[in-house]
């Protein structure tokens, strides 16, 4: 990274020269060797230092041009809290990090908005309730962003949330709603699918589209079970009045494995499931994104109420802008959860919706304004923090999704050991997932005693896109923060995979026995 600092050095030493020629060849050729010096060009390597030699000793034979076959790997270690560089190589160049870039996310709402932060959703009414116990009027929801309503926190059940609203709409005497249930989902934009996600990906679950109001990670999961008569039976969870399905999925007695295929229809919107699940099997679960967040939303919460008793007379809608007038509306209750739930997901499931909801709450807190750039230009905050400017990097969303997001492993190292030192440090490093863990994208990963519950790391993959970045805890006893990031292999993922393994086994059984344990 050039230093600004250096830059300024230079421009008066320059000045200088100009007023006295004769020295200004020589005093200037010395002047740019000594820069160049002490300032690394990007890509640049420089010897591992005394402390990390026999660390380089151990990690240079893995780097084989063999072993991956001519991909691009960069990879960076340092030693914790005072940020010792151990080994580098390729450490300054940029690469796609993939849902690496969930580490940027999470960090940049912790470090703006903290763990205890408090996505809200509101429930109002606004009308008159005459003595029959009918509402004159609208249920209106003003959605804040909160990616945690879902079965996740609930034991499981998908609209309990909505049912315990229902239940207080009850107690306050409202057994039938005359208008309708108004989703207000301003607080976000309405660019739901970054325009540079893969489009075909965009049926798939990690594709699901963000809202102000959401539900069930904004996907309508669609459950599969061996029917009669050769055919499959289907179960939509959340609800089923507001996507149409069309199911031609058969059972197959001879099939050992489930062959289904979903499509959206460009013209009607319906889903069509197609394909074969095995006469023996259980049950399927396909997971599709909905279209419209906050309208899913309301639709499912006008269901809930049918079944609690409620009659809605009106339709399920969106806010009008003409709407604007919040004078008339009355709070029947609030439902909040944290962003440390939210990071934890982020990050230990690499759940790309839950960063890109992220993203957006903390443009929307920062910068008044819920959409993707804003909550990028607060990720750009924390990157000058770091001492970089955007002109280094590159960055397009919160997930990882877009393959534009660009960023060095040395970056990511600066950024895991502000974090380590920050005061959400214990929610941050807790948020990733654990080396043979119970949950999360590295339970099946590094196990073996010398391994297992010593690498907290955050996982990406992509199409030839493969990154590992985290912290390890050695066996002497040291802390230490490390990014492996490969671009463009040739091999099976499962390659690379264990490539960045065999490097993490290698810095487990590293350290000088100083004990500079936190994690």
């Amino acid at each position: 990274m050039y230093h600004r600092g250096s830059w300024q050095a230079m421009h008066y030493r320059s000045a200088w020269l100009a007023m006295n020629p004769t020295w200004c060849m020589a005093a200037y050729c010395l002047l740019l060797t000594a820069f160049c010096y002490h300032t690394p060009l990007l890509g640049e390597e420089s010897a591992p230092t005394q402390y990390g030699s026999g660390l380089a000793q151990q990690l240079l034979p893995l780097l084989s041009p063999n072993t991956l076959k001519d991909a691009s790997v960069g990879i960076s270690v340092v030693r914790l809290p005072d940020k010792t560089p151990l080994f580098r190589h390729n450490s300054r160049e940029l690469f796609t990090v993939a849902s690496n870039m969930k580490l940027f996310t999470t960090a940049s709402a912790l470090d703006y908005l903290g763990s205890q932060y408090q996505f809200k959703t509101r429930v109002f009414y606004r009308g008159e309730i005459d003595p029959q116990g009918r509402l004159l009027g609208d249920i209106i929801v003003r959605g804040g962003g909160d990616p945690n309503i879902s079965g996740r926190f609930n034991g499981g059940k998908v609209t309990a949330v909505l049912e315990d609203w229902a239940e207080v709409i009850l107690q306050a005497g409202i057994k039938e709603i005359g208008g309708d249930i108004v989703a207000d989902a301003s607080f976000f934009d309405k660019e739901w699918i970054h325009p540079a996600w893969p489009k075909d990906q965009l049926l798939s679950w990690y594709c699901a589209p963000t809202g102000a109001l959401s539900l069930n990670d904004n996907c309508m999961d669609i459950i599969l079970r061996p029917g009669k008569n050769g055919r499959a039976e289907m179960e939509l969870e959340p609800g089923g009045g507001y996507l149409k399905v069309v199911n031609s999925c058969k059972v197959s007695d001879n099939l050992k494995k489930s062959r289904v295929r979903v499509d959206r229809d460009p013209d009607s919107g319906e889903i069509c499931i197609k394909g074969e699940i095995p006469q023996r099997s259980k049950s399927l679960k396909r997971s599709v994104p909905v279209d419209n967040p906050p309208l899913f939303f309301a639709s499912v919460f006008c269901e809930v109420l049918g079944k609690k008793g409620i009659k809605v007379s009106g339709q399920p809608r969106l806010l009008g802008a003409e709407e604007s007038d919040q004078t008339t509306w009355k709070l029947l209750t609030c439902t909040t959860s944290t962003m440390a739930q939210a990071v934890t997901v982020a990050n230990t499931s690499s759940q790309n919706f839950y960063a890109e909801q992220i993203l957006k709450t903390v443009g929307a807190e920062a910068r008044g304004e819920g959409s993707r750039p804003a909550g990028l230009e607060v990720i750009k905050e924390l990157m000058f923090k770091l001492g970089y400017e955007p002109r280094e990097y590159q960055v397009e969303d919160g997930s990882g999704l877009c393959r534009e997001n660009r960023f060095s492993p040395e970056m990511i190292t600066d950024l895991l050991a502000f974090m380590y030192q920050h005061k959400e440090s214990e929610t941050f490093v807790s948020s990733l997932p654990v080396s043979g863990g119970i949950t999360g994208s590295l339970r099946k990963r590094l196990k073996g005693p010398s391994c297992t519950g010593r690498v907290k790391a955050k996982t990406g993959y992509i199409s030839k896109v493969c990154a590992l970045s985290g912290y390890v805890e050695t066996q002497g006893g040291d802390t230490l923060a490390f990014s492996i990031l490969v671009n463009d292999f040739k091999v099976a993922p499962a390659h690379v995979k264990e490539f960045q393994d065999s490097i993490c086994r290698v810095l487990t059984g590293y350290g000088n026995g100083n004990g500079n344990r936190k994690m």
